[in-house]
């Protein structure tokens, strides 16, 4: 890499929104435990169904078979609307670099600094996303750093040069 990729990142509430339902959904992929949880459950109300005037409680069944998944899905986006107006978006959260040595993260209030708050090589990195509208670095299967600003076309492309394949998603 001929010049090392700098880049702010500023929070604001949609990003924070689309990065929290991203990770949530589609890297922990914790959506599919409530949608098995009312397949199961819908099963067993139609087998009630099926049995009717022999065996009784369907449409209880059925009601928690729907019922409580979406009590999960209001429960995460309830928790997220609060969780925003907690941390007062939109605001500076880190300043990222990435070089030849990998990837370095100044947090929020020691951006001035000259040590980065972490560092992390490229082999330590765990996987990179491209979406649309960022790229998500995870350094760990539960820490990440998101780049929404105009340098995210310029961080993946360095990505694609340190990272194997394997380690990188395009999902635009």
């Amino acid at each position: 890499m001929s010049q090392p990729i700098t880049t702010s990142v500023t929070m604001d509430a949609e990003s924070f929104q689309k990065f929290r339902s991203f990770d949530l959904f589609h890297h922990q992929k914790r959506w599919q435990r409530p949608l098995l949880f009312a397949a199961i459950l819908l099963g067993s109300s139609g087998i009630c169904l099926s049995q009717v005037g022999v065996r009784e409680g369907a449409s209880l069944l059925a009601m928690v078979a729907l019922g409580l998944p979406a009590v999960y899905f209001y429960t995460f986006f309830r928790d997220l609307r609060t969780t925003i107006q907690k941390l007062g978006l939109p605001r500076p959260f880190y300043r990222l670099r990435l070089d030849d040595a990998g990837l370095s993260v100044w947090m929020a209030g020691e951006q001035d600094k000259p040590q980065p708050s972490h560092q992390y090589p490229w082999q330590d990195l765990h996987v990179a996303y491209r979406t649309p509208d960022a790229v998500y670095l995870y350094v760990q299967q539960t820490q990440a750093y998101l780049v929404n600003g105009e340098e995210r076309d310029a961080v993946w492309d360095c990505l694609k040069t340190h990272l194997p394949a394997s380690r990188l998603r395009d999902l635009r």
